[in-house]
């Protein structure tokens, strides 16, 4: 199994379930992880990723991490300091549309969307809300292009878009699709050589459905246009991601393996999980169980069983600890203080 890893943490893209994911596994596998300084959640972004935001890290004796996967605005010079050359790079990536929707709920708060009453009223002259010089203006255009490196106001030419595609096929092994979640979480346990246990997870950060709206078809071509580039790098990717299948799984094999890995995830939600599925936040029993919640989204979460002996305890709590509360957790334990 591959150990030395790097996740580009998309904003709004299943990211936070993929991070539980590695969590588990470097918990496991007892490998450490590039810690922001101080141990917060985010390696200083919005600005571009630089080696010494890592707790530990130091030029002059440079430590490799094995899993740099804290929300980082990715710089790959700086990356390649604190992992091994030879760490695997992967990022997932959501369709433009559902991720606009879902930064409005989310980033309800910051200077582009707070003025604004429903997204339809943003996009309907989004220059009267949105300041491409504001700190927080990424997170209402283009916000993986901003996450990937690139301008989000960067101009939409052909010649400038395909840069953009070549320089992150370049950096990155495997690009996963939210959308097709299970399928991603095959090709990924493929690449990686790890098992289905590896891969098995709950959605985490997710949102309650009565937060969502439906999007009409002149809103939807709207947030595309508005979002040009980061269609581009979705619909290339997303081709791409097939592409791959067809090549290295074949579908036949895919439609087992995802039926595999739900039958698992089936199994596991019995084990572990009062009432089977997610629940509002209020409905949380647990506190250190409880996902922070931000925006006007309402971020669901579990219940564990009760009476679970102490080994599939810890199995499934691994299974439901929101990131921020799992991270600080490992944090605590990666530097916990070593005794004279």
């Amino acid at each position: 199994p591959k150990t030395d890893i790097v996740f580009l943490k998309v904003h709004k893209s299943a990211s936070s379930t993929v991070m539980n994911i590695l969590f588990r596994f470097g918990e496991t596998h007892n490998l450490t992880f590039a810690f922001p300084i101080g141990g917060g959640n985010q390696l200083f972004y919005p600005r571009h990723f630089l080696a010494r935001f890592v707790q530990g890290f130091s030029p002059r004796s440079p430590q490799r991490f094995n899993i740099l996967c804290h929300h980082m605005r990715f710089l790959q010079p700086e990356v390649h300091k604190v992992v091994s050359s030879s760490a695997f790079y992967f990022s997932i990536l959501r369709n433009p549309v559902k991720l606009m929707e879902s930064s409005f709920a989310y980033y309800k708060g910051t200077s582009a969307f707070s003025r604004a009453r429903s997204l339809e009223e943003f996009l309907s002259q989004p220059y009267h809300y949105y300041n491409p010089t504001d700190g927080d203006s990424h997170y209402a255009r283009n916000l993986m292009t901003f996450d990937f490196g690139f301008n989000p106001d960067g101009d939409v030419s052909a010649e400038r878009v395909q840069l953009m595609l070549k320089a992150i096929e370049a950096s990155f092994d495997l690009l996963l699709i939210s959308e097709y979640f299970d399928e991603s979480m095959v090709l990924l346990k493929e690449m990686l050589c790890w098992d289905l246990d590896s891969v098995v997870s709950f959605p985490l950060n997710i949102r309650d459905s009565s937060t969502k709206s439906p999007l009409s078809d002149t809103i939807v071509e709207k947030i595309k246009d508005w979002n040009r580039l980061d269609w581009e790098i979705y619909t290339h990717f997303n081709r791409t991601f097939w592409e791959r299948i067809d090549r290295d799984i074949g579908r036949e094999r895919m439609q087992r393996e995802v039926k595999a890995l739900r039958e698992r995830q089936g199994e596991l939600a019995r084990t572990c999980l009062q009432g089977m599925g997610s629940v509002a936040p209020k409905h949380i029993k647990d506190s250190s169980l409880r996902p922070l919640q931000h925006g006007n989204a309402k971020i669901l979460g579990y219940n564990l069983k009760h009476g679970l002996d102490k080994e599939t305890e810890r199995m499934c709590r691994r299974l439901v600890t929101p990131e921020l509360q799992y991270s600080s957790a490992l944090y605590k334990k990666q530097f916990a203080q070593k005794a004279p």
